[in-house]
């Protein structure tokens, strides 16, 4: 899976694998240059989202906890911030509502788990 994301007006994709590490790439003039590895195993889902100024991602996975990472900006990398317990993610969406921000995760196996991010 692919999906792309901005940070400060730069350009960032995230390619996911199911069988090895997902890849953080930043597009640099004419091409896309690999910044960060993250491991993946069992990944079938991944979102890029922001609440405010914070900027995250979330690698669904299979086999183990689902991670969130947040972005560092000292370092220009994702560093790993919360594991989720889910069951077979294979969808997400953050929907906003009455000042909250509500994090929804579609599940192949399991319930549609919905979390407030604080």
């Amino acid at each position: 899976m692919v999906k792309h994301f901005w940070v400060r007006k730069v350009l960032y994709l995230c390619l996911t694998r199911f069988i090895g590490d997902s890849k953080i790439l930043r597009w640099d003039n004419q091409r896309f240059v690999e910044i960060q590895t993250l491991p993946s195993r069992g990944s079938m889902a991944v979102y890029p989202f922001s609440v405010g100024v914070r900027q995250y991602l979330l690698l669904g996975s299979d086999y183990s906890f689902s991670r969130i990472y947040l972005w560092d900006e000292l370092t220009q990398r994702f560093q790993p911030f919360q594991e989720l317990n889910m069951l077979a993610p294979r969808g997400f969406s953050l929907v906003s509502v009455d000042n909250k921000d509500i994090l929804l995760a579609a599940s192949f196996k399991g319930k549609t788990m919905a979390y407030q991010h604080l």
